[in-house]
């Protein structure tokens, strides 16, 4: 498959004492793949969430099921959040979570929003030592990317899949082989 070639921009932070701008470049360089492996984690949580949601308006087989999942929840305006808040009311009115687990996962939800929002619309800045994630949320942030830091972003975005398979497969959207309901 043909990788496509396009225009990357990028800041350097330049000091008195100079830096190795091959350095500042490969840094971001690594940073944008993270940037889009943290995309990928936050679309793989939403696919499962458009499980859920398909499942429980449309069971297994619909005849409308593709139409609306083509014309509504792949649409522009179906977004992160308001398949979260379908979410919600699909496992208030199935009782799927209750009290400190309905909490604890709505709070991850909206820090996966968050995470994918920051990676998806922030800027990199660099020098030849370390790499910053600039955006806005409420207010201007600037977040080191430290490997700290990024292992605490895979753990969310692993969490988080975890979490929503684990509903898709109590709503029954989901469904689980003989090796992975029970391994060895």
């Amino acid at each position: 498959m043909k990788q496509i070639q396009a225009i990357i921009t990028g800041v350097a932070h330049v000091s008195t004492s100079g830096i190795n701008l091959t350095e500042a470049v490969n840094l971001s360089r690594e940073a944008r793949r993270n940037r889009l492996k943290v995309i990928e984690g936050a679309l793989s949580v939403e696919d499962q969430l458009e499980t859920i949601i398909l499942r429980y308006f449309f069971g297994t087989s619909h005849e409308k099921r593709a139409v609306f999942k083509s014309m509504v929840l792949d649409s522009d305006w179906c977004s992160f959040a308001a398949k979260r808040k379908l979410i919600t009311y699909i496992s208030d009115e199935q009782n799927l979570l209750e009290g400190r687990a309905k909490n604890a996962f709505d709070k991850l939800m909206r820090d996966v929003m968050s995470i994918r929002n920051a990676f998806a619309h922030g800027k990199f800045s660099s020098d030849d030592k370390r790499v910053w994630l600039s955006y806005f949320e409420g207010k201007s942030r600037n977040k080191e990317l430290t490997d700290d830091y990024l292992t605490e972003v895979e753990t969310l975005l692993r969490k988080a899949f975890d979490n929503v398979f684990q509903l898709s497969v109590k709503i029954g959207a989901t469904k689980l082989t003989e090796s992975t309901a029970n391994p060895a």
